[in-house]
Parts: C-alpha cells; structure tokens; sequence
C-alpha cells in the first residue's frame, strides 16, 4: 500500500468509493487537474461538464470532492 498525503489519499479514497476503478484514478486526477487548471473558481457542476467532454461520463464530482482536489493541487505548489 502506498501512503499518500492525507488530503491526497482522501481524495483517491473519495473517487474509488464512487466507483473508480484504482488503475483509472490517476488518470481521472490529472483530467481534474486540466479542468481546475483552465478555470480555478469553477464550480462541481461545470467540473462535470469539463470532464464528460474529456470523455468521464460515468462519474460526477460533487461540491466537497471538488474542493478537496482543489486543495490537493493547491499543496503540491
């Protein structure tokens, strides 16, 4: 098991509990990444939009897992 940052691992245990499967969750974070990347203050509903037009269709982030992804890239400044 590999031990991430705390924010980190609660946002990769947040997306697997949503039904990402481990192997995808790397990719899923760096489209998170790209979306937050081109509007910052973006909220979860056209984060969703973003990423089912970079082809996640079967997952939507909420508000809470929103802001956490935010805050992990925020650290890793």
């Amino acid at each position: 098991m590999v031990l991430l940052p705390d924010n980190k691992q609660i946002l990769v245990d947040r997306l697997e509990a949503k039904g990402l499967e481990k192997d995808t969750i790397p990719s899923f974070i760096r489209s998170m990444r790209i979306c937050i990347a081109t509007d910052p203050k973006m909220n979860h509903l056209k984060a969703n939009k973003q990423l089912q037009f970079l082809g996640w269709n079967d997952i939507e982030v909420d508000y809470h897992t929103l802001q956490l992804s935010i805050a992990c890239f925020e650290a890793e400044q």
